[in-house]
């Protein structure tokens, strides 16, 4: 990535800006691969509070997670409700994941995948049909506590406007150069951070970062009057 110190600098500015006076972090009290799986695709395309109200309407509506396999998706987007992106794709994709993981294993709450050990874990969640990106890294680093970092849409979008990354760069090159510069112990604290930041209306990037941020093309041209 061309100017990665530069861009690293701003993310640690950010970072270290975000901290201070922010609660500690901690991850979801939920080790449940099932839970964790079925909130990360709740949450992919939606802000954590929407999936938070879904995920509680789930484990109210249905019986196990099982019975949310087995659901029509008709009934599954009904109960997720109009909060969440897509609610129709959204249903689509839990049972399309849920389906993968039982067909694999007989079961959905596979001993054998959680004994696998991390780097056999990654190989064989990347692998399920309807997994993304986004989903694989919020089971490794949420379940188990592997070096992972999820990346929603607006958090990448957040990235570019604030100048924080090469905007020509990919969300693949984006995720490896965050992780690269954000350790294990902290993946987790700068996940939660900078996703409630690019989920609030007025991002506190903008006061934290605005004499950074690049100008547009209109402002460059623009000159004051003498």
């Amino acid at each position: 990535m061309k100017n990665s110190s530069q861009y690293a600098q701003k993310l640690k500015k950010l970072f270290n800006a975000l901290k201070k006076g922010a609660e500690k972090s901690k991850k979801p009290l939920s080790g449940d691969f099932i839970e964790s799986l079925v909130f990360a695709v709740l949450s992919e395309k939606s802000s954590e509070s929407c999936a938070k109200a879904a995920l509680k309407k789930i484990l109210s509506h249905f019986v196990d997670f099982n019975d949310l396999r087995v659901a029509r998706i008709e009934e599954i987007s009904e109960v997720i409700g109009a909060d969440i992106e897509g609610p129709e794709k959204c249903a689509l994709r839990l049972t399309v994941l849920l389906n993968a993981i039982f067909q694999k294993y007989d079961c959905l709450s596979p001993q054998e995948f959680l004994d696998a050990g991390k780097k056999n874990m990654q190989d064989i969640l990347e692998k399920l049909n309807g997994m993304s990106a986004f989903v694989c890294d919020y089971i490794l680093l949420t379940v188990l506590d592997a070096h992972a970092m999820p990346m929603t849409e607006k958090m990448i979008q957040y990235f570019k406007t604030y100048g924080i990354i090469d905007p020509e760069a990919d969300d693949a090159q984006i995720k490896s150069f965050v992780e690269r510069r954000i350790t294990a112990a902290n993946a987790y604290t700068f996940y939660s951070l900078i996703r409630h930041d690019s989920e609030l209306a007025n991002h506190k990037a903008a006061q934290i970062l605005g004499e950074d941020k690049p100008k547009s093309a209109a402002q460059k041209k623009s000159k004051p009057k003498k």
